[in-house]
C-alpha cells in the first residue's frame, strides 16, 4: 500500500466530514491522560494525536466488559476507532484467534471487527511504563493490523494505507498527496527517537531470554520478588491487558426469555480456577500471579504461536500494589538460571 501526506487542518476537515457517516472514537486528554471518547460533530479538534497509547485497551471497544451473547446483539453499526498504538494492534492477533478465527466464533466480536475501521497512531512520547521495544518483536509504531496509520509530521500527517478498507475510507479526496523520500526519512528519525526512549527507560530490565520462564511454576520461586506480595488481586492488570480474553457465561431469564451474558473474568481472582468442594490448583496468591505471567510468555506461545504480552505497560501503570512486572520478570529469570 501507499503512504500519503495531508495537512492537519485538511485532515480535521476530512474527519469532520466522515463523522456523520460513522461513529468516531478517539483519544482526548483528561487531566494529562488519554481516554477514548466518542467525538461529537464539531469536536474533531479535541483529538490528541501521536502521544502514546490511551489508558483503555483497544479490546474494550471490540470485546465489551459485559455483553449479551444469546440472543445475539443486533444493530452493530459502522465505527471508526482512532488512536490505537502498535501494542494494541498486536493484541488484536490474539483476540482474532480466540473470538473470530477459531472453531468457536463470537458473532458479536466478528461483526464489530468487520464494521470497525482502525486508524492507528505512532507513539512519539512513550510512558515510563512502556516496554514494547525490549520484547524483541514490536516497536512504538504500527507496522500491520491497521487500516490507516497516522504519523505526525510538521504541520500535518503521513498517512499509511494498510488495507483496501482504509483506501476506500480516503476515497477520492484531493487533499491527500504522495509523500517524498525526505518526509519518510524524517518520520523514521522521529520513530527512532521513540525507540531509543523506550530502550533507555528499560535498560535495567532483562527480557532477552523471556522464553526461559517456561517451566517456572514453582511457588517458592515466585515468593522471591518481594513486591508480588503487594498484589491485591483486583484484576486491573488483566482488565487492562490487550490480550487477556478470559470470561464467564451467566444464564438468566424468565418464562418468556432466556439470556446468556458474557462478562470478563480474571485469573488473579481466588475463585477463578476453583473446582468442586472448593479445591483449587492455584491456592495461593503466588500461584495465581505466576500463572498470569506464564500465560503471557509460555502458554499463549504454545497455544497461539505468539507471546501474549505487547509491552503496553498498562499492568504496571494501573497496578494498585505498585508492582512493576518488568522487575518481577527480571528477578525470576535470574533466579531460574541459577537452578
Amino acid at each position: 500500500m501507499e503512504t500519503l501526506y495531508i495537512a492537519r487542518k485538511d485532515w480535521e476537515s476530512f474527519i469532520k466530514g466522515r463523522n456523520g457517516m460513522s461513529r468516531i472514537f478517539a483519544p482526548v486528554d483528561f487531566n494529562g491522560a488519554l481516554f477514548y471518547k466518542r467525538i461529537a460533530p464539531g469536536n474533531e479538534t479535541s483529538i490528541v494525536y501521536n502521544r502514546a497509547r490511551p489508558v483503555e485497551p483497544l479490546k474494550l471497544m471490540l470485546f465489551p466488559f459485559k455483553e449479551r451473547v444469546v440472543p445475539s446483539v443486533t444493530g452493530i453499526g459502522d465505527t471508526v476507532i482512532m488512536g490505537p498504538a502498535a501494542c494494541d494492534l498486536k493484541g488484536l492477533e490474539i483476540l482474532d484467534r480466540v473470538f473470530r478465527d477459531g472453531e468457536y466464533k463470537d458473532p458479536n466480536y466478528a461483526a464489530r471487527r468487520e464494521r470497525t475501521l482502525i486508524v492507528s497512531f505512532d507513539c512519539i512520547s512513550p510512558y515510563p511504563s512502556c516496554f514494547c521495544e525490549i520484547l524483541g518483536f514490536l516497536h512504538p509504531y504500527p507496522e500491520r493490523n491497521f487500516d490507516l496509520n497516522l504519523s505526525q509530521f510538521e504541520e500535518g500527517f503521513l498517512v499509511e494505507v494498510g488495507t483496501d478498507k482504509g483506501k476506500s475510507f480516503i476515497g477520492e479526496d484531493q487533499k491527500f498527496f504522495q509523500t517524498t523520500g525526505e518526509q519518510i526519512r524524517k518520520r523514521d528519525i522521529n520513530r527512532q527517537k521513540a525507540v531509543e526512549t523506550i530502550r533507555e527507560n528499560n535498560r535495567d530490565f532483562d527480557f532477552a531470554n523471556i522464553e526461559d520462564l517456561k517451566g517456572a511454576y514453582q511457588t517458592e520461586l515466585w515468593k522471591m520478588p518481594k513486591e508480588v506480595e503487594n498484589c491485591v488481586q483486583c484484576g486491573s492488570c488483566t482488565n487492562n491487558c490487550p490480550t487477556c480474553v478470559c470470561f464467564l457465561l451467566e444464564d438468566t431469564g424468565n418464562q418468556k426469555e432466556m439470556r446468556k451474558t458474557k462478562v470478563w473474568d480474571s485469573c488473579l481472582f481466588p475463585g477463578y480456577a476453583r473446582m468442586a468442594a472448593g479445591t483449587s490448583p492455584r491456592p495461593t496468591l503466588y500461584d495465581r500471579y505466576a500463572n498470569r505471567l506464564l500465560c503471557k510468555y509460555w502458554y499463549m506461545v504454545e497455544n497461539f504461536g505468539m507471546k501474549g504480552c505487547t509491552g503496553c505497560g498498562r499492568c504496571i501503570a494501573g497496578c494498585a500494589g505498585k508492582i512493576d512486572k518488568r522487575r518481577v520478570v527480571t528477578e525470576i529469570l535470574r533466579e531460574k538460571r541459577k537452578m
